[in-house]
């Protein structure tokens, strides 16, 4: 019997169905919980059928699981699984504890209570860094590993700039204050259904997240970890990335010298959004390898 049935005949609300792509309307509606030995509740969406090779997908800062969902029509008819990591979407939040460190427990415990032995890990920004601390202190979890619009630290510019901004934010937060619109800004047209969607979700989410992990992204430098990571890794980034820049690529081809990379022209931090097709082959052709 498959780890599929199996959780099944248990009662798991995991790994037990095939499902489709939810609509931007449906989405929040498509997520399941499952509870972390922490005792946080974490919330996602589980697509495609179970039997196909398993994909984890990890979003960025302040983003949710929905954030995959332009990506997901065109990632090869994979099984997704998309986590909204804690504080995020509809996860729960803590006080504290928002670093890389715990971002990573959180997904290995994660994995482990919904049977997903070993997954290809997708993550984009916050989310990238987290797949890859994930891949260094859990190889045993991640086969291949796919890390969109990372860096290894924070960027001098990036951290002032949201230092400036994100403590002085007026609570309950605009979705389409001057912040938010810079926040969500692309360099080329994004599904508008979706990006207003996205933009009021991660307006709403809770201080406590905003600034924990913006404390620990300021403190982050997982260079050191690196040589750590043996999954084969692909690493794509747009030109007009503002956050993560050419000086950031140029140090994770020093720390991850046979990393693959592809690069975006005329496309930003998420370029993955402004040309998800495009994307979602490249990421297909490199986990099919």
């Amino acid at each position: 019997m498959s780890i599929a049935a199996v959780l099944a005949v248990l009662g798991s609300p995991v790994l037990a169905r095939d499902a489709g792509i939810p609509s931007q309307e449906g989405w929040v509606g498509a997520k399941q919980t499952v509870t972390l030995d922490s005792g946080l509740e974490v919330a996602y969406v589980e697509i495609g059928n179970s039997d196909e090779q398993p994909v984890l997908l990890l979003h960025g800062y302040t983003d949710n699981s929905r954030s995959w969902s332009l990506l997901a029509p065109y990632l090869g008819g994979r099984h997704l699984v998309a986590m909204d990591l804690r504080g995020h979407g509809n996860s729960g939040a803590s006080d504290c504890c928002y670093g890389l460190d715990v971002l990573a427990d959180d997904v290995n415990d994660f994995m482990g209570k919904i049977g997903l032995d070993k997954a290809d890990v997708v993550g984009h920004s916050l989310g990238s860094m987290t797949a890859a601390t994930l891949a260094a202190y859990y190889p045993e979890r991640v086969d291949e590993l796919v890390l969109v619009s990372t860096s290894a630290y924070m960027p001098e510019e990036a951290t002032n700039w949201l230092w400036e901004n994100v403590p002085a934010m007026t609570r309950p937060v605009d979705p389409e204050s001057e912040f938010m619109m810079n926040w969500y800004w692309n360099p080329t047209p994004v599904d508008e259904d979706f990006l207003g969607r996205e933009r009021a979700e991660s307006a709403a989410a809770s201080e406590a997240t905003w600034m924990g992990v913006l404390r620990g992204l300021t403190m982050t430098d997982w260079s050191k970890m690196a040589s750590r990571i043996k999954a084969p890794t692909l690493i794509l980034w747009g030109d007009q990335d503002g956050f993560f820049g050419a000086e950031s690529q140029a140090h994770m081809h020093d720390i991850m010298p046979d990393a693959k990379r592809i690069s975006y022209e005329g496309h930003g931090h998420n370029m993955f959004w402004e040309i998800p097709e495009q994307v979602g082959s490249d990421i297909t052709e490199f986990l099919n390898d």
